[in-house]
């Protein structure tokens, strides 16, 4: 599987709840970088510590949390995603839609880091973490 289909199964998996499928492409020390200023922002190490504090926060307070895909681009040792997050957060009922872009490194078939770029603002608005006017 080449880097880009790494991503993309990885999207799907995801999108599934398939945790099991998604460790067995993610490389055992992989560095998870969620950006600063997003829900549970930080770095994260390994498969366990993302499962925990980063996707089942989301599958905790948010209702249909989806990232959606409208371009993979393949840079060699990795591939640069662009699409968008939506959701409802559960607290407060707003929804939101946040344009996303994040770097993903892959080695020999795993996803061995994540970086990501979002608009905090627009996630913290439906979190009710911000004034709106």
């Amino acid at each position: 599987m080449g880097n880009t289909e790494t991503v993309k199964k990885m999207y799907e998996l995801f999108a599934a709840k398939d945790n099991e499928g998604i460790r067995n492409i993610f490389d055992k020390n992989i560095a998870w970088n969620q950006m600063k200023g997003f829900p549970n922002g930080g770095q994260y190490t390994g498969a366990d510590a993302i499962f925990d504090k980063v996707f089942g926060e989301f599958r905790q307070h948010w209702t249909d949390w989806k990232a959606t895909i409208t371009r993979y681009i393949d840079s060699g040792d990795g591939v640069f995603v662009i699409g968008f997050y939506e959701g409802t957060y559960n607290h407060t009922a707003k929804s939101m839609k946040a344009d996303f872009a994040c770097k993903y490194k892959v080695k020999d078939g795993k996803i061995t880091a994540f970086n990501q770029y979002t608009d905090t603002f627009l996630i913290g608005q439906a979190m009710g973490l911000t004034t709106e006017k």
